[in-house]
């Protein structure tokens, strides 16, 4: 679970001096999802009935994608032109070319509301989707096929490492499942049972970009950081504040030293994944927890989500001082 390349560690300072440096509001939609393209220049957003596009090279947005038949909820990449999305409330996945703002290809195969759809790091055409009605189905986009099938037996949240080697099930907020891509059918080859001491419901489940942890973002008060290798609690982060059990999705830094999280007070906490503690804080606009936070692939950017699409980079103070190596 660890692709040989390990990011160059960034200073502190560069995360603590992360600013909003765009502020888009192209919806009044609830913003529902988002993806980075593989080579980092490209963000998509989900807004219920629209896909909102916006170009990262020069910070600026692009023509949007109305939705409005079918709706759109859960979104990806499959290559730098063609994006796989589900409704808000339907089992079908709907493959589109973005260029040319037309369907491709309709993937059935579920039978409920989709809950996951993960492409491979590795080969984004190929990607993994997971549902309500407890299967996980394999497809490739190229092909079309449905190549790959696996009763969970309960809604289950997904996750590649960053080889696309190994993916990951969770289910019922406790128990972890790592696949083989390559012999998935023989079952997982571990299965974790994660000891916790609390309910919260997990919403959403990452490999950090080393490969050797778990991120699991969750509606409670805590994000979990799990040994990838053992299932071990590492560390559960509480200091943030989600009163209203907001489903929040937390995102790990390039180095994968650093978690950011959400919170009800207007800030996003940045907490040390060697220690556990809070590193420091982002503020943001909003009372409410920003609910969704990723970092760009390939840039030194990251994106959150609340009532607008914020593009964070380093204020100009820190760029004058020192630019960070990477």
């Amino acid at each position: 679970m660890n692709n040989g390349t390990e990011m160059c560690p960034m200073e502190l300072a560069a995360y603590q001096a992360l600013r909003p440096a765009k502020r888009f509001t192209d919806s009044r939609n609830v913003l529902l999802d988002l993806a980075h393209s593989g080579d980092g220049s490209s963000l998509m957003v989900s807004a219920t009935d629209v896909i909102l596009f916006y170009d990262l090279k020069d910070g600026s947005k692009e023509k949007p994608i109305e939705c409005k038949k079918y709706g759109v909820d859960l979104l990806e990449y499959t290559t730098d032109d063609t994006c796989a999305h589900s409704d808000t409330k339907g089992g079908l996945i709907r493959l589109l070319n973005i260029t040319k703002n037309t369907y491709i290809r309709y993937l059935p195969g579920h039978t409920k509301r989709i809950c996951g759809i993960k492409s491979n790091p590795q080969q984004r055409e190929k990607f993994i989707s997971s549902s309500e009605d407890g299967d996980v189905r394999m497809f490739d986009s190229r092909t079309y096929d449905n190549y790959g099938l696996l009763h969970s037996g309960h809604p289950a949240l997904i996750a590649f490492d960053p080889d696309g080697i190994i993916f990951a099930t969770a289910t019922k907020s406790e128990t972890i499942r790592l696949f083989d891509v390559r012999s998935f059918d023989l079952g997982p080859f571990s299965v974790f049972r994660i000891m916790k001491n609390d309910d919260d419901e997990w919403t959403n489940i990452e490999f950090t970009p080393c490969g050797k942890f778990i991120l699991v973002s969750t509606k409670g008060a805590g994000v979990k950081w799990i040994d990838a290798y053992t299932g071990k609690l590492v560390h559960n982060f509480c200091d943030h504040k989600n009163p209203r059990n907001v489903s929040l999705r937390a995102t790990v830094t390039p180095d994968s030293d650093y978690v950011m999280v959400g919170s009800a007070d207007r800030s996003i906490y940045i907490y040390n994944t060697e220690s556990g503690n809070v590193a420091g804080k982002l503020y943001t606009p909003y009372p409410e927890p920003s609910h969704i936070l990723d970092f760009n692939p390939k840039l030194f950017l990251m994106t959150s989500l609340r009532r607008e699409v914020l593009i964070w980079t380093p204020d100009s103070d820190y760029l004058f001082g020192r630019l960070p190596e990477r």
